[in-house]
């Protein structure tokens, strides 16, 4: 009876396993966690050992089931599984496979980063073999330029001069080479000398007095190279200037005679004017230098030579015509200048003053000069000179002196004008050894107004009275000029 209730008890445990695996796994968990009440009244009705046997029988085929029956799951992520019909042979039971993972979402793809193209080199050709070149310099050349219209005649007194009209042309070409500037300037003269040739069986003389500062004399208006010069720093304190044509004394000195001296296109109209007779004894070819000893103390010495093209015998850059010269200028104040000046000259002649003064055989001169410039207020300059020559010439010794004080008045009667006037005495021979002394002490009377119209154009009208032209008694000449001055 007990074997067969046992048998009973195991056929029902196994029907009831198999409807639960049919049910589905959450079923035969269900009913593993609660046993039917058919199940527990038999349990209670046998021998207990029999029971642990039969329950601890149930709970290993249970557990069994259940790990056969439970799917694999990874252990990052829980799957849910689905009930599967389970087969019937208990002990070939297959998993269910498990659920699909879901793809990830794609990563967000950033935009292009847009980036200049890189350089494309060019590419290298190897060097080819030629033939170096000459070395190549670059030079800056200026140019500047100035034009007069003079009109002169003769207003009173025994000047047998008609009107004239005349000109001055100049170009000057700028070269910076070598550190310095070379100048060449192409110069054409058109206009007479007040008096040079006086109409004949007239009272008047031929004299350089009242001579004109932008001519030289000339009436045929050719064009040459009036001026060939290079200057050039030799230090800081020391300028060098080389002339290799028409050179004068103001390329290398200070000629004390501001608002004056304007070389023909500004200042005074007449050459005596113009600066001090003694400069004129200077001029040619050859070379100066300025000297800067100390802030207010500056030399300068120089020899030019009117032969010195000219090679033939007596002639020459040392056995012609020549002019040597050193001048010691002191700056007395902010405007102010003093200068002490001495020349020797061969066969060289001032140019101003009378026919005596001016000889064609100068012979041998020593000349001496004084020059003073003195700024008393910025609307007024007073300024002067005292000139003396000692001159050794064929047939006798001579002693010519020569004077002059200014005044000028800068911006009179409006910016950039100028007011000028001037007393003195052209170069006269006081005495001699030859009987060429001049008669009278004649007086250089000149006033002139300068009127500035833009920064290219000036006018210039004035006067000059001669009390006894060519230092003669008995004579005298008013002569009036009108300068009209261009600049480019």
């Amino acid at each position: 009876m007990k074997r067969q209730l046992n048998w009973l008890t195991v056929t029902a445990g196994s029907m009831l396993a198999t409807l639960l695996l049919i049910s589905g796994a959450q079923a035969a968990e269900s009913f593993a966690a609660t046993p039917t009440s058919a199940s527990s009244s038999l349990i209670a009705n046998h021998n207990p050992s029999d029971s642990r046997q039969l329950i601890a029988s149930r709970k290993k085929k249970r557990l069994k089931k259940k790990v056969k029956s439970r799917p694999k799951t990874t252990a990052t992520a829980p799957t849910t599984t689905t009930p599967a019909t389970l087969p019937t042979d208990l002990t070939q039971t297959t998993p269910a496979p498990p659920a699909p993972t879901p793809p990830a979402p794609p990563a967000p793809v950033a935009p292009p980063v847009e980036t200049p193209p890189a350089p494309v080199a060019p590419p290298v050709e190897a060097p080819k073999a030629t033939t170096p070149a000459p070395n190549q310099f670059s030079l800056t050349t200026k140019l500047q330029g100035q034009v007069i219209f003079g009109a002169t005649g003769t207003v009173g007194g025994d000047f047998s001069r008609n009107t004239a009209l005349g000109a001055r042309s100049r170009l000057e070409l700028k070269t910076d080479i070598g550190g310095g500037t070379l100048t060449t300037r192409l110069q054409a003269v058109g206009l007479g000398l007040s008096n040079k040739a006086p109409t004949a069986g007239t009272a008047a003389v031929a004299t350089p007095e009242g001579s004109l500062s932008w001519t030289d004399g000339s009436t045929g208006n050719s064009i040459g190279v009036d001026a060939l010069k290079y200057e050039f720093a030799l230090s800081p304190q020391t300028q060098v200037v080389v002339a290799a044509n028409a050179g004068a004394s103001d390329d290398f000195t200070d000629t004390i005679n501001p608002y004056f001296d304007g070389d023909g296109a500004s200042g005074s109209i007449s050459a005596f004017g113009n600066r001090p007779s003694i400069y004129y004894t200077v001029q040619g070819a050859g070379v100066g230098i300025r000297h800067k000893l100390s802030d207010s103390t500056e030399l300068s010495v120089g020899y030019l030579s009117s032969t010195a093209a000219n090679p033939t015998a007596g002639n020459g850059l040392l056995g012609g015509s020549y002019g040597a010269m050193a001048q010691l200028t002191i700056k007395a104040g902010e405007n102010s200048k003093v200068g002490v000046t001495y020349t020797r000259t061969l066969n060289a002649n001032p140019g101003t003053g009378s026919t005596n003064a001016n000889p064609e055989a100068a012979g041998n001169s020593n000349n001496f000069g004084l020059q003073g410039s003195f700024q008393l207020s910025p609307e007024f300059t007073l300024g002067g000179w005292a000139g003396y020559t000692q001159n050794q010439a064929a047939g006798g010794d001579r002693q010519i002196w020569n004077w002059a004080v200014t005044a000028a008045a800068p911006n009179f009667g409006g910016k950039g004008n100028l007011a000028g006037f001037l007393v003195g005495q052209e170069p006269r021979v006081a005495s001699s050894s030859n009987g060429t002394t001049d008669e009278k002490s004649g007086l250089h009377i000149e006033g002139f107004y300068q009127m500035k119209i833009n920064d290219n154009l000036s006018i210039t009208p004035g006067l000059i009275y001669l009390t006894a032209p060519n230092q003669a008694p008995g004579n005298s000449a008013v002569i009036g000029a009108l300068r009209s001055t261009f600049t480019f």
